[in-house]
């Protein structure tokens, strides 16, 4: 039998900026003050502590003596409050600049509420790459922690899970605890097999002074968690008192000041068995990827701001608010997602305040060795991909607005070139009538292997840019025509142009076919609308038309949405009358279908104008 057994045991809790009052609510309920509460009545437990940058926060503003009771037994040594990312970001996933800069920031709460700098952090979802310990170091932290499934992963042997290690980079070592999540739900009847059996299994000759030590953040049922977490504490001093089991309990800064001579491991790059793979989450889920490409171009854009730098702290700050881990592993999440783009656009509304000029840029916004293209003006954002030639961004910026934030039904299961997109081409037979598939929330999206015999769906074909005006924020695409496919003699081409926070979309349907063509032209668009009541206007005059008319037929030439909450106007303008169907998905998801019937003798041109604005709404008194 050899020397002590050492015990660390944690609390870790983390709320969504976003998250409601009713949520929070809930959380403190059912987890945080009764955790708190009784550890507190228990002077002779030590705790490590880390909640999020939001959790302490909200608790601060809504519950200050659960904040008061934490203060008190930082400064009775009880409990060690760890650091980390501010926003429970992936590390991993983020530039340098802005790991440094959310580790800082929830460092300075840290001291600022509590009177101590934390000395070690913990990283959301374990998300590790090697690189981390360089980065962690720079930051003043010391060790960190990591799962058993990691430890193992790296050749680890039950054995060595009992005491830390050190891992390296740049010559730089970083003391990381191994955390026994696979105990965390067994209370005492799971730690004390694992504290005996830690006693017969460690060799006498080991050299680490702290021979057996096991790092525990103990899960409690919600629905008892005040008799759970009593008893467990509870059982804990029994333990302690036996004198056979040698227990102790400490802290991860007392190891870490007493340590001596460790092993020292390489972690392969992973994460909890919740996210074991970050970095896959990129490459399974689009959506995921999609931000995590505007995380790296928004903080470019800060990066080239100088002179300013209270607005580049801001604009930082802001975009540290939507790198959530949450904000990837549940992207499609709606109210995460939308969080995180207000956030987004946020920051971006920040870094134009001053000296913006208007630009069209063609840069590779998702990561995938394609251009996409960017128009902005001082309040909107319009992106449109070479796929489709579609629109797959709409922003403004003054409400933190994305127009193209679409709720699909089983958007999970759509192929993500068939969603999120405006001005998506398709071309039908000369009597072709939108069915109910069509034009109801039951079709999620049409895509070539629903679509109907004898037509052509456009939104998947590549349209190339053969005109480029960036000074007049002007560009030209266009689909050359195909054979073998219906309709296929039809060549399209579509010009984008932004001015004066208005975009225009200008189209030329040219038959180069050697027959007379009749057709019908549809460029669908979906868009994420949250007024109840949409106004349709047509050249007699205007009619006010409820959601409840979905899939009826009207002539218009105008769609307004007046949106009370964000004051805010949207207007969609045809320069030709068309015959207008629409439908409801979900609240705020709408799809319209205009439709254009087309008779084409060879070598005739058809044109047609397109315009969307978006402008404040100012409210009546």
């Amino acid at each position: 039998m050899i020397g002590k057994l050492n015990l660390i045991l944690g609390s870790h809790a983390h709320i969504f900026p976003s998250a409601t009052d009713e949520e929070f609510e809930y959380l403190y309920h059912n987890r945080l003050e009764p955790f708190i509460r009784i550890l507190h009545s228990f002077p002779k437990i030590p705790a490590v502590l880390h909640y999020s940058g939001p959790l302490f926060s909200r608790l601060e503003q809504k519950k200050p003596e659960l904040f008061l009771l934490i203060k008190d037994m930082t400064a009775r040594k009880q409990i060690e409050i760890l650091g980390g990312g501010f926003y429970e970001p992936l590390m991993p996933l983020l530039p340098t600049t802005d790991k440094i800069g959310q580790i800082e920031m929830l460092t300075t709460y840290i001291r600022q509420h509590f009177g101590r700098k934390p000395q070690g952090c913990l990283l959301a979802h374990s998300a590790w790459e090697q690189s981390m310990t360089s980065v962690l170091l720079a930051c003043g932290m010391s060790y960190t922690f990591l799962s058993e499934e990691q430890f193992a992963a790296a050749g680890n042997t039950d054995e060595s899970l009992l005491s830390p290690v050190i891992t390296e980079d740049q010559g730089k070592l970083l003391l990381v605890f191994p955390v026994f999540s696979s105990l965390a739900k067994m209370g005492t009847k799971g730690i004390l097999p694992v504290l005996q059996k830690a006693g017969l299994d460690i060799p006498p000759n080991s050299k680490t002074k702290q021979e057996g030590l096991l790092t525990v953040f103990p899960e409690f049922p919600l629905d008892k968690s005040e008799s759970a977490i009593h008893s467990f504490f509870t059982d804990i001093l029994s333990i302690q008192t036996n004198k056979s089991n040698e227990l102790e309990l400490t802290t991860p800064g007392r190891v870490y000041r007493t340590s001596a001579v460790l092993s020292r491991i390489y972690f392969l790059p992973s994460g909890d068995p919740s996210c074991p793979q970050p970095r896959s989450i990129l490459s399974r889920h689009q959506e995921a990827n999609s931000l995590y490409a505007r995380f790296f171009f928004i903080h470019n854009l800060i990066n080239q701001l100088r002179g300013d730098k209270a607005r580049k702290t801001s604009a930082r700050e802001e975009l540290w608010k939507a790198q959530g881990a949450e904000t990837l592993m549940q992207c499609n999440k709606h109210t995460i997602r939308r969080y995180a783009q207000k956030a987004i656009l946020a920051s971006e509304r920040i870094i134009r305040e001053k000296d913006f000029k208007p630009s069209l840029l063609a840069f590779d916004f998702n990561l995938d060795r394609a251009e996409e293209y960017l128009f902005q003006d001082k309040n909107i954002n319009c992106y449109v991909s070479t796929i489709g030639a579609s629109v797959f961004e709409f922003d403004y910026l003054p409400k933190g607005w994305n127009y193209l934030d679409i709720l699909y039904p089983d958007s999970d299961q759509n192929p993500i070139s068939l969603k999120r997109c405006a001005f998506t081409d398709m071309l039908f037979p000369g009597d072709f009538i939108p069915s109910t598939d069509l034009s109801s929330g039951e079709y999620s999206f049409p895509g070539p292997a629903k679509f109907p015999e004898n037509s052509c769906y456009c939104g998947t074909e590549e349209y190339h840019c053969i005109s480029l005006d960036k000074t007049k924020l002007k560009a030209t695409f266009v689909l050359a025509p195909r054979k073998d496919i219906p309709l296929g003699f039809i060549e399209i081409q579509k010009t984008y142009r932004v001015e004066k926070n208005i975009l225009y979309l200008s189209y030329a349907l040219i038959n180069k076919g050697e027959n007379k063509t009749v057709l019908c032209f549809v460029p669908r668009f979906d868009l994420a609308l949250a007024a109840n009541r949409l106004l349709f206007r047509k050249s007699q005059g205007e009619e006010e038309v409820s959601d409840e008319k979905n899939g009826e037929k009207r002539r218009i030439t105008t769609i307004e949405e007046h949106e009370i909450k964000r004051s805010t106007s949207l207007s969609i303008n045809f320069q030709t009358p068309c015959d207008l169907y629409f439908s409801e998905y979900k609240p705020q998801t709408r799809c319209f279908l205009p439709l254009f019937q087309l008779f084409l003798n060879p070598g005739d041109t058809w044109e047609n104008q397109i315009t969307a604005s978006v402008s404040a709404r100012t409210r009546k008194t």
